[in-house]
């Protein structure tokens, strides 16, 4: 059985300004290609692709843009570090998250109990990556910012592990609605 995420698939022109956003290689820092690069919404789990795809077909939200704004990490202090592109609070987002996490309840779904965040991965920095290189490439990417990012569909995706990398694939797109009601995608 795969594991199940749901998420908004970036047009090729933000994937590509984000590669440009990520730390230099180098060893200990693994970078995110931008093919997959994406905003998770929720992840599922294990679970059956058919009931899934089923109750995301009845997300009705409008098409929406967003802004990512800002370099971070998680955790905030410590040896290992995620490094990631924030999105600027938006009303349209919450309202698709929570509208995805509504559809899915019936299945059995339970979304994370922590306040979601919506961010972008850029890299990951195994602990043997020195503190400076991280606060450094904090420091010059703190003002990165892209606005009017689309968001016309989501997506239903499943992941497994192929030759030891992480293959994603896209099951199910789910259109969002146009401002006439008609979906966007």
């Amino acid at each position: 059985m795969p594991r199940l995420f749901v998420a908004i698939d970036l047009p090729a022109a933000v994937t590509t300004e984000l590669a440009r956003q990520r730390p230099p290689p180098m060893a200990g820092i693994r970078l995110v290609e931008p093919q997959l690069m994406h905003l998770t919404l929720h992840y599922i789990g294990e679970a059956d692709i058919e009931p899934m795809a089923t109750a995301l077909q009845t997300v009705a939200v409008p098409a929406f843009t967003m802004t990512l704004e800002g370099v971070k990490q998680f955790p905030p202090a410590g040896k290992a570090a995620i490094l990631w592109v924030g999105v600027q609070d938006k009303p349209e987002l919450q309202r698709l998250h929570a509208a995805i996490a509504a559809a899915l309840a019936g299945t059995g779904f339970r979304p994370e109990a922590r306040r979601y965040t919506p961010h972008l991965t850029l890299a990951r920095c195994a602990p043997s990556v020195p503190a400076s290189v991280v606060a450094g490439f904090l420091a010059r990417h703190a003002a990165f910012s892209l606005a009017g990012v689309p968001v016309t569909a989501f997506v239903l995706f499943s992941s497994r592990v192929v030759d030891d990398a992480r293959v994603y694939r896209r099951e199910r797109t789910f259109p969002l609605l146009a401002a006439d009601g008609i979906p966007a995608a």
